[in-house]
């Protein structure tokens, strides 16, 4: 995986910035049009609630290439919304090493160990779900996620 040329952390070769410090990527290579299809089909089969067919779709484009952090994400939310809590926290894991400075990604990885009965495994996520929102360049709402973040730790206790 190419090293980003600000921050020096790992840059998948299919995001088009640095997920830390959002410094673009010069060796960014878009998915090809069949792996972007396959995307777009899991998606509207995911919108549709028919995870099966999602997770079908997002395993064939894992299948293709690799490297595509949207994949392994809502393959993982597919698998969830199925109640295979184990097999998304697996494929979470696989796109945390894609884009790992995601506070979204831990955020979504603490509710997986949460719903598995992992309390502390959880609580390790979402604080460092917490501690990237600030430099999280994805996020939108950045008060939001803190609240919703806050919010499930002191559910933790």
């Amino acid at each position: 995986m190419p090293l980003c040329p600000h921050c020096g952390a790992k840059v998948s070769p299919r995001d088009p910035v640095c997920s830390y410090c959002g410094t673009p990527n010069p060796e960014y290579q878009p998915p090809i049009d069949e792996v972007n299809g396959l995307l777009e089909e899991g998606l509207k089969a995911f919108q549709q609630e028919q995870y099966a067919l999602a997770i079908e779709a997002y395993r064939q484009a894992i299948a293709q290439d690799p490297e595509v952090f949207n994949a392994y994400f809502y393959l993982a939310a597919s698998l969830s919304a199925l109640g295979r809590d184990e097999e998304a926290i697996e494929a979470m894991k696989k796109a945390q090493t894609i884009r790992p400075g995601s506070s979204a990604l831990y955020y979504n990885l603490g509710i997986l160990y949460k719903r598995a009965g992992k309390a502390g495994e959880a609580r390790q996520h979402l604080e460092t779900a917490l501690k990237r929102v600030d430099s999280d360049i994805a996020l939108q709402d950045r008060r939001r996620m803190k609240r919703t973040i806050e919010k499930e730790l002191r559910k933790l206790g």
